[in-house]
This record gives structure tokens, C-alpha cells and sequence, in this order.
């Protein structure tokens, strides 16, 4: 049986294997789902027969409370329809607490301390129902309101507290016994948890088990199988291999390793063959498929045609390279002499170099003194031009200042006359002052007003006389100052005049100068980009005779290598022509 699984396929165990373990956790898992299904059902059967019991309980309670009240109504209205109203509403809730105790137990089932509280209750609440059918009802009917309230608030009432002490108490009961059977729920669920882990674990420790085996079935030969495959990638052909007895993919492995072992020595062999010179010697593939074979042999072959054709080429290689040789000789010897003409050359095209540079910075000088003076005249020629513009400015004040002058004096005759005509309207008032006076003595009492009138006008013309003596006066000092004014100004005139006229001539001068200065700079600007031209073209030639020098100093390099190696290359001819010798064809 063992024999038969180690022979199974590989896929095929890890299928069996994989397949137990699933089976188990199958079983496992169906069967958790089942207890707990159960456990579910149970405890919902539970909760739902307790709350009903809780519940019907509840409303039992709150009947008989409700009755209480319809007794105490009916009390206090004992006549008419609501009596019987009352006694309705009474024997409804009677029917409905029947129907209750009925349901409670029909579904008690075997709990003992249930029932007994249950069968107390039905006791007590036969009482009530007696007692308050057969006595306190016709008490009230008739009209014995008070020995139905001794009754009611007496016996009746005991019963009634009774009622709800053992309807409080079979509750706490029911709810006790669900908490108890949660407990044992708890329990039971803790059990089934606990053989669930047990049989986890021992499923676990079968696959771990499986797994170790399977490790050790198939990883072990796979581990020395890759011990030897990394020993042949170093190149270490191990010449025996340890041969699996089995007939899975690792037997078949090992033995495809051991045939591959010895094929690789036989390779090796013919190898070492060759490597000694013998290629006289044929390989024949082991099938059309073998890659290896098949190139060992057609690398047997190139070689030795290879070996043919060397050995003519080292022949004709040894008889040229004495010619080669020769030659690279000469050619040496030509490249170190234009070598040391061309250094010779480069440093005549420095020194001129020097020269063009020192060139270019004079010239580049006078370019910056030429600019520096242009823009000395360009300033020059525009403040000439502004104090062309000012004295402009100044010769048309000046005509302007004349003019107003010159209006001034006339207005200040035309005022002279003013005044002169007011000098004579006062002497006439002055006269009618005197002559109005004389008559008003005349008209002695009578006239005294217009003698006072005459005075004030005579006073008046007196002060207009003295008024216009004063302005005569000023007027006069006015037009003396007004015709000197004249005469400064027709000076300042003439004065501004002549220096717009020089100012003319400066600013012709300075434009020419301006003119010649522009010129000048061109023509040095001219220079230093001449200069700087020559400077960069000698620049360049510079570059390119450094260039050349190193390409020829390069060259010196290159044909003393190119004589080096053709003399190694006349070496190797002579030791390639020994070597070609040891090889037999």
C-alpha cells in the first residue's frame, strides 16, 4: 500500500493529501454548523415560551387591576347602564384572564416550582372571582355601598395584592430559569467550542504530519538532486549519483540527472582529448536532439578547418609583419620631425597673437575715449541748444516787458490829463464854493444852510485840489521811473540779442565739433572690431596649430605604438607558427 502511494504521481499525492484535509475540515465545519444550528432553535424556543409566559403573566395582572378599577366605577355608579356597563367590561376581562391561565398551562411543561406558583394563583384569583360574583356584585346592586367598599378594600383587596405578590414572583421565576438556561446554553456552546478545537488541532496535526511527510518524501531527493545540479553548474561532474528506486517524477529525476552525469563525462573526455592537441579524433551525437553533441562535433570540424587556415595565415602573418615593420620605422621617424616643425610654428603664432592682443586693447581704448568724449558734445551741443531756447525765451520777455511798458507810459499821460481835468473841477468848485459863500451873506438869515453847503463844497474842492497835486506828483515820479524802465529795457534788448547771436555761433561750433567727434568714433569703433577680428582670426589660428600640434604629437604616439605593436605582431607570428605546430591534423 505504501509502495503504491510512494509511486503516485507527485500532483497526485498533494491531490490525496489536500483531499483528506478538506474532507476533515468539511466534516468539522458541517457538524459545528449543525450543534450550533440546534443550540440557536433551543434558545429561541426558550426566549420566545419565556417572554410569552413573562408577558401573559403581565397582562393577567393588569385584568385583574383593571377589574379592581371597573369594581370601585361600579361602586360609585351602582345604578343604571353603567353598572352593567361595568359588569360587561368585568366579565370580559374574566373570559380574557381564562383563556390566559389556559395558555400558561398548556405550555408549562415539566417545571414543577412553575406550576405550584401557577396552581396558587389559580387558587387566589378563583377566590376573587367568587367572592366578588356571589357577594360583592349584589351587594352593590342592591345598593350596600358599604359593606361592598368593607369587602372590597378588605378581603378582596388582600387577595388582590396576593394576586400580584405571586404574579411578580412566578415572573422573577421565569425570568430565573431563562437565565439558568443561558448559563447552560453558555455551557454547552464552551463544550462543543473546546471538542471543536480538539478535533481542529488533531486535523491540524494530521496535515502538519502529511506535510513532514510529504516534505520528507519529495524535498530531501529535490534538495540532493539540486546539491548535484549546483556542483555540475561549478563544474564539478560527480561520476556516481545515488539512484532512486522510485518511479514518480523524482525517481525519473535522479535518473535523468545520472544519465545526464554521464553524458557530460564523456564530453569532458573527448574534451581533454582535444585540449591535448589530438583532432584527429570524431564525436557523433547520441540522438538528432542532442544540441550538445551535435555542436561538439561541428565545433570539431571549424576546428579544424580553423587550424588549416591559421596555419597558412601565420605564415603569410610572419612574412608581412618583417615588411610592416620596416615601414612603421620610417613613417616614425618623418612624424617626429614635422612634429618639432609644427611646435615651432605654434610658438611664432603666440607671439603674434600677443601682439594682436595688445593691439585690440589700445584700439579698444581710444573706441572707449572717443565715446566717453562724443557724449561730452552731445551734452554740450544739448545745453547750447537749451540756452538758445532760454535766451529765445528771454529776447521775447524782454520785447513783451518793452511793450508793456511803453502801453504803460501812454496810459499814464491819458491819467496826467485825468488828473489835469479834476485840477479844474475843483478850482470851478472852488469858485462856486466863494460865489455861493457871497451870496449866502447876502441872504443872511435865509440863507446860512446853503452857506454851510457852500463851505463843505469849497472844503471839498480844496481837498480834491490837494488830491490831485498829490497823484500829479506821483504820476510824474512814475513816468520818470517808466522811462528809465524804457531805456533798460531796449539795453536788455539789445543785450539779449547779441548773446542769442554768440549763443548761435557757440552751438554751430559744438555741432561740428559734435560732427567731427561722431566721425572720430566710428572710425575707432571700426578699428577695435578690425582689432578684435584679427584678434579672434589669430585666436583660432592658435586653436588650430595646438590642434594640429597635438594631433601630430598624437601621431608621434600613435606610429611609436603602431611600431611597438608590429614588432609584437612579428613576435606573435613567430610564436603562433610554434604553437600551430603542435596540433595534429
Amino acid at each position: 500500500m505504501l509502495g503504491n502511494i510512494a509511486n503516485l504521481r507527485i500532483g497526485s499525492k498533494l491531490v490525496l493529501v489536500f483531499a483528506v484535509l478538506i474532507v476533515a475540515f468539511g466534516a468539522l465545519l458541517i457538524t459545528s454548523l449543525q450543534r450550533f444550528a440546534d443550540l440557536q432553535k433551543s434558545e429561541a424556543r426558550l426566549f420566545q415560551g419565556s417572554l410569552e409566559r413573562v408577558s401573559k403573566v403581565k397582562e393577567l395582572r393588569i385584568n385583574i387591576i383593571t377589574q379592581r378599577a371597573e369594581l370601585l366605577q361600579a361602586m360609585a355608579n351602582s345604578q343604571g347602564d353603567k353598572l352593567r356597563q361595568s359588569e360587561g367590561e368585568i366579565e370580559a376581562l374574566s373570559r380574557a384572564n381564562d383563556r390566559l391561565f389556559d395558555e400558561l398551562l398548556g405550555g408549562l411543561g415539566d417545571d414543577g416550582e412553575t406550576r405550584r406558583l401557577l396552581d396558587q394563583l389559580i387558587g387566589v384569583r378563583a377566590a376573587f372571582v367568587e367572592t366578588r360574583d356571589q357577594q360583592l356584585l349584589p351587594l352593590i346592586r342592591s345598593g350596600q355601598l358599604e359593606q361592598a367598599e368593607a369587602l372590597a378594600l378588605g378581603i378582596q383587596l388582600e387577595r388582590m395584592v396576593q394576586i400580584n405578590d405571586l404574579g411578580l414572583r412566578l415572573a422573577e421565576l421565569t425570568e430565573h430559569n431563562v437565565r439558568q438556561a443561558l448559563v447552560r446554553s453558555e455551557e454547552t456552546v464552551e463544550r462543543q467550542r473546546v471538542e471543536q478545537l480538539l478535533v481542529g488541532a488533531l486535523v491540524l496535526i494530521f496535515g502538519m504530519l502529511m506535510a513532514w511527510l510529504l516534505s520528507r518524501h519529495i524535498a530531501q531527493p529535490l534538495a540532493h538532486l539540486t546539491l548535484m545540479a549546483e556542483r555540475i553548474s561549478r563544474g564539478e561532474i560527480p561520476r556516481e549519483l545515488r539512484s532512486e528506486s522510485r518511479r514518480d517524477e523524482v525517481g525519473r529525476l535522479a535518473l535523468a540527472f545520472s544519465q545526464m552525469s554521464q553524458y557530460l563525462l564523456a564530453l569532458a573526455a573527448k574534451a581533454e582529448y582535444l585540449a591535448q592537441g589530438h583532432l584527429s579524433q570524431d564525436s557523433q551525437p547520441v540522438s538528432d536532439q542532442d544540441v550538445l553533441g551535435t555542436a561538439f562535433a561541428t565545433m570539431l570540424a571549424n576546428l579544424r578547418n580553423l587550424v588549416g587556415e591559421l596555419n597558412e595565415g601565420i605564415t603569410v602573418l610572419a612574412t608581412s609583419s618583417e615588411e610592416v615593420l620596416a615601414a612603421t620605422s620610417q613613417v616614425a621617424t618623418n612624424t617626429q620631425e614635422t612634429a618639432t616643425a609644427i611646435s615651432e610654428i605654434v610658438t611664432t603664432v603666440d607671439e603674434v597673437k600677443q601682439t594682436a592682443v595688445l593691439a585690440s586693447g589700445k584700439a579698444q581704448s581710444v573706441a572707449d575715449s572717443t565715446a566717453r568724449t562724443r557724449e561730452v558734445a552731445q551734452g554740450g551741443r544739448q545745453s547750447v541748444e537749451e540756452a538758445l531756447k532760454g535766451m529765445g525765451q528771454i529776447r521775447e520777455q524782454m520785447q513783451a516787458v518793452a511793450e508793456s511798458i511803453m502801453r504803460l507810459g501812454e496810459q499814464s499821460q491819458t491819467i496826467g490829463e485825468i488828473v489835469a481835468s479834476v485840477s479844474d473841477l475843483a478850482e470851478q468848485s472852488n469858485l462856486l464854493g466863494v460865489n455861493a459863500s457871497i451870496e449866502a451873506m447876502r441872504a443872511g438869515e435865509t440863507g446860512k444852510g446853503f452857506s454851510v453847503v457852500a463851505q463843505e463844497v469849497k472844503a471839498l474842492a480844496d481837498q480834491s485840489k490837494q488830491a490831485t497835486n498829490q497823484v500829479r506828483g506821483i504820476l510824474g515820479e512814475i513816468q520818470k521811473a517808466m522811462t528809465k524802465a524804457v531805456l533798460l529795457a531796449e539795453q536788455g534788448s539789445k543785450t539779449v540779442e547779441a548773446g542769442y547771436e554768440r549763443a548761435q555761433s557757440s552751438g554751430e561750433a559744438i555741432r561740428a565739433l559734435d560732427s567731427s567727434i561722431a566721425e572720430s568714433s566710428e572710425m575707432a569703433l571700426q578699428i577695435a572690431a578690425t582689432s578684435q577680428q584679427q584678434m579672434v582670426g589669430m585666436d583660432q589660428v592658435a586653436n588650430a596649430m595646438s590642434s594640429i600640434r597635438e594631433a601630430s604629437q598624437s601621431n608621434v604616439s600613435g606610429t611609436r605604438q603602431m611600431d611597438q605593436a608590429t614588432r609584437n605582431l612579428h613576435e606573435l607570428g613567430v610564436k603562433l607558427q610554434g604553437l600551430a605546430a603542435q596540433f595534429k591534423l
